[in-house]
Formats: structure tokens, sequence, C-alpha cells
């Protein structure tokens, strides 16, 4: 494996250092390997959840002028009035 020098601010160094000494790392270089690696599988969970937001903009409709009072009921039923409310 080959390393490399990063530079990184004073305060980047303490987060890294906290961290470290939570998951009980052993170095500054493997609290950054788990920090990547986390933000790696939270952006591919953002743009799964993107994703799937999008595909279900096909389905939406136009339901005229709303309310943020009422939002429930546009959302679970369907933004008729169904007598339940």
């Amino acid at each position: 494996m080959k390393y490399t020098t990063i530079r990184i601010s004073v305060k980047d160094k303490e987060r890294l250092e906290r961290l470290a000494k939570l998951l009980k790392l052993n170095s500054l270089a493997e609290a950054l390997r788990y920090a990547l690696s986390v933000a790696e599988r939270e952006v591919d969970r953002v743009e799964a959840s993107l994703n799937q937001v999008l595909s279900s903009l096909r389905y939406a409709r136009d339901i005229g002028e709303t309310s943020a009072e009422e939002v429930d009921k546009y959302l679970y039923s369907g933004g008729e009035d169904d007598g339940n409310s």
C-alpha cells in the first residue's frame, strides 16, 4: 500500500482524534478510513432515496390548491374528503 501526506486543519485533526478515541481505533488513519466508509454509504443511501422520490413523481397528479394544515388528508386519503375528517 502506498501512502501520502494530506493537510487538514487543526480543528479537523482534533475531530479525527476524538472519533478515533470514541471508536477505540489506534490511529487517525483508521478514523479517517472509517469516516470515509460511513460517508460513502450515506451518499449511496441518499442517491437511492432521491431516485425513489424522482421515480415516484411519475405517479404525481395535480390536486389543485392545498392547505398545509390539511397535509394528512392529502397524504392519507388521496386528497379527497372521505367524510372521516
